[in-house]
């Protein structure tokens, strides 16, 4: 009896010694922008095991080394990756740019500088900093005189500042360079999408935000606003900023 067991536990030894089955974690970012990503699909091919990434990236599936993991979503291309370890991981999707539609543009290009009216600043022109070849390089130009206004007026202006930390991040990922690289537009166009399109933190920061799709979508409703439709289309997006002011 003694020597059947110990054969069993033998048995068993080895088989998770052989098999070194662990449970394996990490986070599902798009490339570019670093944004997490919900709703990927993680499948081991080998055991044949899907999860999902959830609100924030993340994933936990069994695995052992030599297994291979797939990662795959509707807006991004496929990537797969080999288990050598048991750290947790860090997986990048890239896109999928043949998703869009490419559309000729033969407008003037122009630049957007992520300027906006701040009603904190007696409707001011707020400008995202940026160095002299254009690129952002964090904060914003304000005048700091109006800090001297009354206590209500500077509990605005410090809510201002707490909220402008989010807005940065967005511009970051919603200026010309950047949506150049996922939409074919320029000039005009693009300047138009960027005013149309930025999305507020509130829907920038929910953590169902998905990037591409998000693009994708506004993106094919743009182009289907007819050229001499699209300054009432802006004046009504001011006009809404205005009753949100």
């Amino acid at each position: 009896m003694l020597k059947h067991f110990f054969l069993l536990f033998l048995a068993s030894t080895f088989s998770v010694l052989a098999y070194g089955q662990t449970t394996r974690t990490g986070l599902v970012y798009e490339n570019t922008t670093r944004v997490v990503l919900p709703n990927i699909q993680v499948e081991n091919i080998t055991t044949h095991d899907v999860v999902l990434t959830n609100r924030a990236g993340a994933f936990s599936i069994a695995g052992k080394n030599g297994d291979i993991l797939v990662f795959s979503g509707s807006f991004y291309n496929a990537d797969t990756v080999l288990l050598t370890g048991n750290k947790p991981m860090e997986i990048s999707l890239i896109p999928k740019h043949n998703m869009l539609n490419e559309v000729k543009v033969t407008a003037t290009e122009a630049t957007h500088t992520g300027s906006f009216q701040s009603p904190d600043f007696h409707n001011q022109t707020v400008v995202y900093q940026r160095d002299e070849k254009g690129n952002y390089k964090g904060g914003v130009a304000i005048r700091l005189s109006y800090f001297k206004k009354d206590e209500h007026k500077r509990e605005k202006q410090a809510a201002f500042l707490k909220d402008q930390e989010q807005q940065d991040q967005i511009a970051q990922v919603f200026n010309a360079k950047k949506i150049s690289e996922y939409l074919p537009l320029k000039g005009k166009d693009m300047d138009d999408f960027l005013v149309l399109y930025t999305p507020s933190p509130k829907t920038y920061f929910t953590p169902a935000f998905n990037l591409a799709a998000y693009l994708d979508t506004s993106y094919k409703e743009f182009i289907k606003i007819p050229a001499d439709k699209r300054n009432t289309q802006l004046e009504a997006a001011k006009a809404v900023s205005k009753e949100l002011e």
